[in-house]
């Protein structure tokens, strides 16, 4: 067996890679020996995809230098026979990658949305797949290029019709879906998700979700939150290069070309990195603003933000900022207590924090796992030692002489106290009855008029007592994300103030908080 045989099997024993891209590039790799290349050729080959997905999932252990040199090497020269079946794969790979995107968007729709998804009818695009892998011309004939037309239009409308429902969807949502999803995303399906908003209309929250995915897809969970890169930044950018290539993407700028504004996007991201590894305490990045400017910086880059050499140096960034915050969270841990560091931070920084590391990171999350973590830890270390006790001899209490059944004599004074706490409570029952018969109101604590003040939208009604705001959630409240119902409860807070008022407390049609919010603590509680 050769390498490429033996890095194929090794993967599918790990359930590194899913079968259907093994298949693929057996089936390729047993074609290509039947008709052998010339010598200048390399023998084994992979797919620009097929290279990215098997370095990412092996790179958790050393490789051998052999194994290693076939994640850069280039496909060779292909005669014709060779361009044909390249197409055919390009074309399953497409079909196939829009097939991952549906599913996807769906999930985040059914899931975080809370709606029906919308999905797509495919069967025009698998009728116009099935001509095209018929067509036995040559590529370069008319009955080639027509079926190669009706593929591209029909995919070219189901990629429009996911870029409506895409719209729609926030880089959050994504965000949580994709680390949250059980089972966990394939790489496959991260590469198809980056395809597809590498290839989408530029607009901000396409390049959030972009910067996100590429993020996950060439980095690694270790544990605690923690992530490491899969591959310095140097190959990261030739498999990013690689991927551009085989995603048929527009570069911006030639190779070779030197591009001023690239290498100063790459500076600034190396600078940032810096800034944070300096950093001895969380509050030193909050008093200089440096979560909220490397979201800003990032937004200033726009399209710039695709090169390839930025991809790779944001990435880069994304991962050491992200660690680096939860180092110094940690570090706050050590120095204070829980409840003096939610009641300092809150969920003020999360969003942007979230933002800059391409990564939803809670705050206070961290601080309760860590300091369940510590409880475990100390639960587990304490040793539970025998403890030697006296022997208490018991003996049976005299029995009074004069008392024919043997019982104790009971204490009189005891019965009279019974009697009159007795008497007592029963009188402090009568009295209270007859008090509270003689109230002729009930007190109702007062509305809170909601006309105008854009709350209405997610609120029935409100009252107030004298410091809180009390106000009942219509449906559409369970509808929104966490990010809009903190936001919204945010609004509804300065609102209260307004109105002179401390606290707002949201109740939900069973009568339970599922908001609570002051001057101190901002909290949005699990679906009740």
């Amino acid at each position: 067996m050769n390498v490429f045989e033996d890095l194929i099997d090794e993967l599918k024993e790990e359930n590194l890679l899913e079968e259907t891209v093994i298949a693929l590039n057996r089936a390729a790799h047993e074609r290509q020996q039947a008709a052998p290349p010339p010598s200048s050729q390399v023998p084994e080959r992979l797919s620009a995809e097929a290279q990215t997905l098997e370095a990412a999932n092996a790179a958790a252990e050393p490789l051998d230098p052999q194994l290693a040199d076939l994640s850069s090497s280039l496909p060779p020269a292909v005669t014709p026979e060779d361009e044909r079946e390249l197409y055919r794969r390009r074309a399953m790979d497409e079909v196939s990658s829009l097939q991952m995107v549906e599913h996807v968007l769906s999930g985040i729709e059914r899931e975080h949305m809370k709606m029906s998804p919308a999905g797509y009818d495919d069967l025009n695009v698998k009728k116009a797949l099935h001509k095209y892998l018929q067509v036995s011309a040559s590529v370069n004939s008319d009955e080639h290029s027509e079926a190669e037309y009706a593929l591209f239009h029909e995919t070219e409308n189901w990629f429009s019709a996911l870029s409506k429902r895409d719209f729609n969807i926030s880089v959050a949502n994504v965000r949580r879906f994709c680390e949250n999803s059980r089972p966990v995303l394939s790489s496959q399906a991260l590469m198809a998700m980056a395809r597809f908003y590498r290839n989408s209309p530029f607009a901000e929250s396409v390049r959030g979700k972009f910067d996100f995915v590429m993020t996950k897809l060439f980095s690694r969970e270790i544990g605690g939150d923690m992530r490491k890169l899969l591959f310095p930044r140097i190959e990261m950018l030739g498999h990013i290069q690689n991927l551009y290539s085989n995603w048929a993407s527009l570069s911006l700028s030639e190779p070779g070309e030197e591009n001023r504004s690239v290498a100063e996007a790459v500076l600034r991201f190396e600078t940032f990195v810096k800034e944070a590894q300096d950093a001895q305490s969380f509050d030193e990045l909050i008093s200089t603003d440096f979560f909220n400017r490397i979201r800003l910086f990032k937004e200033e880059t726009s399209e710039l933000f695709f090169e390839p050499a930025v991809t790779a140096a944001a990435i880069e960034c994304n991962v050491g900022i992200g660690n680096r915050f939860i180092e110094l969270i940690e570090k706050e841990r050590e120095a204070a207590s829980h409840s003096s560091l939610e009641e300092r931070y809150g969920y003020t920084h999360d969003t942007v924090i979230s933002s800059a590391a391409s990564k939803t990171l809670f705050l206070l999350d961290l601080l309760r796992e860590s300091k369940h973590e510590t409880d475990v830890e100390e639960l587990t270390k304490e040793k539970f030692e025998p403890v030697e006790r006296p022997a208490i001899k018991y003996e049976r209490a005299p029995v009074e002489e004069g008392t024919p059944t043997g019982l104790v004599r009971i204490n009189k004074w005891l019965v009279i106290a019974t009697i009159v706490v007795l008497i007592a409570s029963i009188g402090i029952y009568l009295w209270s009855e007859s008090s509270a018969s003689s109230q002729t109101g009930v007190y109702v604590a007062p509305g809170v008029d909601l006309a105008d003040s854009g709350l209405e939208n997610h609120l029935r009604e409100a009252s107030k007592t004298r410091e809180t705001m009390y106000a009942l959630t219509q449906p559409s409240w369970d509808a929104m994300t966490d990010d809009e119902k903190k936001e919204f409860l945010l609004k509804a807070f300065e609102f209260a103030k307004s109105k002179g008022l401390k606290r707002v407390n949201f109740l939900n049609n069973k009568g339970r908080t599922v908001a609570f919010a002051s001057d101190t603590r901002v909290e949005v509680f699990a679906k009740q």
